[in-house]
């Protein structure tokens, strides 16, 4: 979401002078548009602190904006409700974890660095925010989601299209060839898959 700009930067603002020639603290106008950009995302970082903090059937806008110390109304001018917050705090919690892992490895060989983010991403899906993510999928799919809507699955796909890229670009810098990204991506991802429902079935055994 673009804001407008603030109609006065901070740096063309100056203390105001009574008649005595005092100079008085200036009064805090609209927010910075540098502020405003980060307004967003703020708000979902308050929201994923009253998850963690008070769990999913606690979840309200009260909190949330007590957590983000803003008014109720800041919140709804940017999500229109409950659903609308929640998907947009999985897709800003996907794409932060996401590029958390593409960090890794950058420069290695590709299998190298693919197999860097795979230990990566089992540690962060056996993390206490890897569980929560977990929950808040399940939940997104409870409460909203349809025959035609499917969080999870929806997950699924756009993750492959993401590793699909990431692996092709690879190739690309490293003058390989290779014939289907996507299978690649599939075979890696459902190896990923494969090796957390074993590790959960272990842990669960112990």
């Amino acid at each position: 979401m673009t804001l407008p700009p603030s109609p006065q930067s901070p740096s063309s603002k100056s203390p105001s002078t009574d008649l005595s020639g005092s100079k008085t603290a200036t009064k805090r106008g609209r927010p910075s548009l540098e502020e405003a950009q980060r307004l967003p995302a703020r708000i979902l970082e308050a929201g994923w602190e009253v998850l963690r903090d008070h769990g999913f059937e606690a979840f309200t806008f009260d909190r949330v904006a007590r957590h983000a110390h803003i008014g109720k109304a800041t919140i709804y001018t940017r999500f229109a409700g409950k659903r609308e917050f929640l998907e947009a705090l999985l897709a800003h919690k996907t794409i932060e974890r996401r590029l958390e892992i593409m960090k890794l490895g950058v420069g290695l060989p590709i299998v190298e660095a693919f197999c860097i983010r795979a230990a990566a991403v089992i540690r962060v899906l056996h993390s206490a925010e890897g569980r929560m993510m977990e929950r808040l999928v399940d939940w997104c799919d409870q409460e909203f989601g349809t025959d035609e809507v499917n969080y999870r699955q929806a997950m699924y796909a756009d993750a492959l299209v993401s590793i699909s890229e990431e692996i092709r670009e690879a190739a690309r810098v490293q003058n390989l060839e290779l014939v289907d990204p996507a299978l690649a991506a599939g075979f890696w991802l459902e190896g990923l898959l494969v090796v957390r429902e074993q590790s959960e079935v272990r842990f669960g055994a112990g």
